[in-house]
């Protein structure tokens, strides 16, 4: 086992919309930067992780293609939101379990305008009879709770607040906190600050969450470079020094 796994090489694209971009061409180029911020070769890296929650091919495969370096492992990984964080665990596993020295771990995502709610507009119904696979009654959207993304993170965020006692505004904080930092970063989608009062009276999507509470859809790509203890010994001062321990804990 590897006591510490380092992250030595971090990439990201812009984030916004680039209709003239795939996912995979964004994946590439937060790929090749990453690992050229790390300093390190291409045969070093012993294996790549790679999410893409909306792309039914295999995204690893594709963007190596692209980077015409086709004989890295891949491992592929789709967890919804969570994707790009799964797939940089899957990295970190590896390296802490002693299976590779180096790993790259590549999140990216084309998802245009489409909208919030991600969701085609069907006609009401008054009636529900069982249908479709194990005669299930589809759809139930709007009448039967929720399946979409800002109304399932209302639900989960009111069920928080009444165990412990906050409300609206503590939810808004978050936002308020989350847009200064955007400011920081010129590689953020949107970039405005907005006050405690702005994100409050903003319109409502899905109680409590307004517009500025919710995540924008859009297109971009991050990458990250993590190596072991022993292979960061061996790197250059100038990539060791700046480079970032991660936890290995496995609960």
């Amino acid at each position: 086992m590897n006591d510490s796994v380092w992250i030595v090489g971090a990439s990201m694209t812009p984030f916004g919309r680039w209709p003239a971009e795939d996912a995979m061409s964004l994946g590439a180029t937060a790929a090749a930067a990453a690992v050229d911020d790390a300093g390190v070769a291409w045969h070093d890296i012993g294996m790549m992780t790679a999410a893409c929650a909306l792309d039914v091919m295999p995204a690893g495969q594709r963007i190596q293609k692209l980077l015409v370096q086709t004989g890295i492992p891949v491992v592929n990984v789709t967890n919804a939101c969570a994707s790009g964080a799964t797939a940089v665990r899957v990295a970190q596993l590896a390296i802490a379990s002693g299976e590779v020295d180096v790993a790259l771990a590549v999140g990216t995502e084309q998802m245009g305008k489409m909208g919030m709610l991600l969701v085609n507009q069907q006609a009401p119904r008054d009636r529900f009879e069982p249908a479709g696979r194990y005669g299930a009654v589809m759809p139930v959207e709007g009448v039967l709770g929720t399946e979409l993304m800002p109304g399932v993170f209302a639900m989960a965020g009111m069920q928080y607040a009444l165990r412990h006692n906050v409300d609206v505004r503590h939810f808004a904080q978050v936002a308020v906190k989350n847009h200064r930092h955007s400011t920081l970063n010129p590689l953020a989608q949107y970039r405005k600050e907005l006050s405690l009062d702005d994100v409050l009276a903003a319109d409502t999507v899905a109680y409590p969450n307004t517009i500025p509470m919710c995540c924008p859809t859009g297109d971009g790509a991050a990458a990250v470079v993590l190596a072991s203890d022993a292979f960061v010994d061996c790197l250059d001062p100038g990539v060791r020094q700046p480079a970032t321990r991660c936890t290995t804990s496995t609960r």
